[in-house]
């Protein structure tokens, strides 16, 4: 158990303990440690007395976790951030919202804003392509990636090609794929 030491974390944990006290199930309020007597006598603590409660370094008050529940928030956290980091990359390097919308499910306007509020430029109006041996090489790079995950198909495409905007890329391998 981590013990808590700042008074005004502790005075947050016992206001948050006396107000579940009405609502708690006795079986788990004496899980947490806590006697009967002690609910009865918490209870009837006035706020100042929370207070006082909160002050004394002989009460030890401290939080646990469930590993397995802090493993998977973790990940989700970290898969978050992933995500975010890479719908950054693609709005800064010239997705279109079209495709913004395909992977990232984000509508035209909010794709419009992110791109205007990072400064990414992209010239409106048709696109122009390369030419079609750097269309070719493009596209068998495309093909030679063996990811399942379009988005990051594209950042890893988008890598190897850093001079070409993702709309650039994008439309290289759509015409290739329509062609087949």
């Amino acid at each position: 158990m981590l013990p808590l030491l700042d008074t005004q974390v502790r005075l947050v944990l016992l206001n948050h303990v006396a107000v579940r006290l009405a609502e708690a199930n006795p079986d788990e309020l004496h899980a947490a440690g806590i006697e009967n007597e002690q609910l009865a006598r918490l209870r009837q603590l006035s706020a100042l007395d929370l207070n006082r409660l909160a002050t004394m370094r002989d009460l030890n008050i401290g939080v646990s976790f469930d590993a397995a529940g802090l493993t998977a928030g973790l990940r989700t956290v970290s898969l978050v951030n992933e995500a975010k980091a890479l719908e950054a990359y693609f709005i800064r390097h010239g997705a279109s919202w079209q495709m913004m919308s395909a992977l990232f499910k984000i509508r035209r306007k909010v794709t419009l804003r992110r791109r205007r509020d990072c400064g990414a430029w992209r010239p409106s109006g048709r696109i122009s392509l390369p030419d079609m041996s750097m269309r070719e090489r493009i596209y068998r790079t495309w093909h030679a990636i063996e990811e399942p995950n379009p988005r990051v198909r594209y950042y890893r495409l988008h890598q190897v090609f850093p001079n070409h905007s993702l709309a650039v890329l994008e439309a290289v391998v759509r015409g290739f794929e329509d062609e087949q």
